[in-house]
């Protein structure tokens, strides 16, 4: 049998015993050395084994301490279309609110605040120059100690500069209306979403197992002259549904 046909086996017997219950949420698998004399294969071919169940979101090794099942998890469901009501007090991500799994979870954020230079990204989006100064609010929030969404909004220091979009804490009217008073009242936005693989910042917040991508929602927020902001919404993708709900839908047919 062949080294790569070998690990495959490994992998797909302990997929089968995760599977069947046999070994349970946050139970630790074997050894290496245990699975290196269970299989009579090699340790290179235990740690591919190893390497394909954590890409594909079975188990995570935690350092020094071994290889551990991960339990299912519910994914937390984020609303792209604009939302009529208020979301929970609970949640201060108005643009994008959660509305799944559990909205009476407490939600913790933390905010830094930070001038940065513009990079080619940015500024294309802000119609500005490259390296141009930009004032970037990073927002760090979790549902019930989990990790569940990075926002990084980037505003023009001719836009944002002093004022309290450039200083720490949260904007208690929000972003938006603060805008508004400040003369760039928001008409609309365009979002583009895409996935790619996280950056050490994002490994280090969501506490990633290796080959987990993120999906990232770039949403750049329009006056009637002028882009006034780009936020860049970052999930872990292995625990997020992006929805879009337009209408009335009755409460029998919603998702939760």
């Amino acid at each position: 049998m062949s080294a790569q046909a070998k690990y495959q086996e490994i992998a797909d017997r302990l997929r089968d015993q995760i599977r069947s219950g046999v070994l349970a949420p946050d139970e630790r698998l074997p050894s290496e050395p245990d699975l290196i004399r269970g299989y009579d294969a090699s340790r290179n071919t235990v740690r591919l084994a190893l390497a394909l169940l954590t890409n594909q979101g079975l188990v995570v090794t935690r350092q020094g301490l071994g290889t551990f099942v991960l339990g299912p998890t519910r994914p937390f469901t984020a609303l792209l279309s604009r939302s009529k009501g208020q979301p929970s007090g609970n949640y201060a991500s108005q643009a994008l609110p959660v509305v799944s799994p559990d909205t009476s979870k407490p939600e913790t954020v933390r905010t830094v605040v930070e001038t940065v230079s513009a990079s080619r990204s940015q500024a294309e989006k802000l119609l500005i120059e490259q390296g141009d100064e930009v004032i970037v609010r990073r927002t760090m929030q979790n549902i019930d100690d989990v990790p569940w969404l990075l926002i990084n909004s980037y505003f023009p220091v001719e836009v944002a500069g002093g004022t309290p979009l450039a200083q720490a804490g949260q904007i208690a009217q929000g972003s938006m209306r603060m805008l508004a008073e400040l003369g760039f009242e928001q008409v609309g936005f365009i979002d583009e979403i895409g996935s790619r693989m996280p950056n050490s910042r994002e490994l280090d917040f969501f506490r990633l197992p290796v080959g987990v991508p993120v999906i990232v929602v770039n949403r750049t927020a329009y006056s009637s002259e002028r882009p006034i902001r780009l936020t860049r919404y970052i999930y872990r993708g292995d625990r997020v549904r992006l929805a879009h709900v337009e209408g009335t839908i009755p409460a029998k047919f919603r998702q939760s």
